[in-house]
């Protein structure tokens, strides 16, 4: 079988969840002996491949001009969605940019991508119950989950502790890129009410908040981990906190868990659909509800959701289901 995989021309150079979904697909496909090619031509020959996988319809313009060009070739098309609705971010007290509008007008493509394409893969029951509402039409669909690398089971705090002497011994984490939507600034406020040391892991994507987010004496950037100094992060950490105003479910949790540490997620998205009662939930911008989440997250037990997570979610597990997906939608 050989696949394309389409999506934003800076899927790389500005890594967020969509890369690692995308990238953590290809590999595990090509364990299965999938030819997986990577292309953002949105004029590209697609000829020789069997389908065209596109992901990620929030920065919708790209993946529209990937569809028709896919379409113009009569080509079978999977989407991965990767949705949900933004209004509540987008129209934050403070926030007085027309991105909402804007939103709104960039539907009607959305809606024709969710409608023509051959299969959705959603990454969750609810994402694509959203998608249902949202709009009148979809195609067949299948759940295709997030997941986390195999490596990371086992995780150890050792690496980590080597690499950064310095940290706490007691700390929160939050790997994520860094900006608005994730929320970091409120982490950092109530978690110096409650004298917690943060440690932010990520990418900068809005230099501004990060400036702000660097006057908490509290916090500690340090920079973009990866591979087994990342599960060594997790494993040291007393929680992971991703407090953002909405997930489906959030990559870093499912790592997070994965690696033996006590989950605090936002409770906007799919995050229960993964962690069900074996995480700690926080309403975005309800101080107390994070309080409450942070206190209670140096008492709980990490062990229900990673051997949950560990059992269900690894992505090798997940390369076999978007494999069988191909393989239904090849024979429709």
């Amino acid at each position: 079988m050989k696949v394309l995989f389409q999506a934003r021309p800076d899927i790389m150079k500005n890594p967020a969840g969509d890369t690692v979904q995308l990238v953590s697909t290809g590999q595990g496909l090509k364990s299965l002996g999938v030819e997986v090619h990577f292309s953002a031509d949105s004029n590209l020959d697609v000829t020789p491949y069997d389908l065209v996988h596109i992901f990620n319809i929030t920065r919708i313009k790209e993946s529209y001009m990937f569809f028709c060009n896919a379409q113009k070739q009569q080509k079978k098309i999977a989407l991965s969605p990767i949705y949900w609705p933004p209004n509540a971010f987008l129209n934050r007290e403070g926030n007085h940019s027309n991105a909402l509008a804007v939103w709104k007008h960039m539907q009607p493509m959305r809606a024709r991508l969710v409608r023509e394409c051959q299969l959705l893969l959603p990454n969750s029951e609810m994402e694509m119950n959203v998608l249902q509402q949202d709009f009148p039409e979809t195609a067949s669909h299948q759940v295709v989950p997030n997941g986390f690398p195999d490596s990371f089971i086992g995780a150890a705090p050792d690496l980590f502790r080597e690499q950064f002497p310095d940290i706490p011994e007691e700390f929160v984490l939050c790997a994520a890129r860094i900006s608005p939507r994730k929320n970091q600034h409120w982490l950092a406020r109530i978690s110096q009410e409650l004298g917690l040391f943060v440690v932010l892991l990520g990418p900068v994507n809005d230099r501004a908040y990060f400036q702000d987010l660097s006057s908490f004496s509290n916090v500690h950037y340090l920079g973009t981990l990866q591979g087994k100094l990342l599960a060594s992060a997790y494993s040291s950490a007393k929680a992971h906190a991703l407090p953002s105003w909405f997930e489906t479910p959030g990559l870093s949790s499912i790592e997070a868990g994965a690696c033996g540490t006590v989950v605090i997620s936002t409770d906007q998205g799919s995050p229960k659909e993964y962690f069900q009662d074996m995480a700690l939930y926080i309403r975005p911008l309800d101080d107390q509800s994070l309080r409450s989440a942070l206190e209670q997250s140096f008492q709980a037990s990490p062990q229900p959701l990673m051997h949950h997570l560990q059992q269900h979610y690894p992505w090798s597990n997940i390369s076999k289901i978007t494999l069988e997906a191909y393989q239904s939608l090849l024979l429709q």
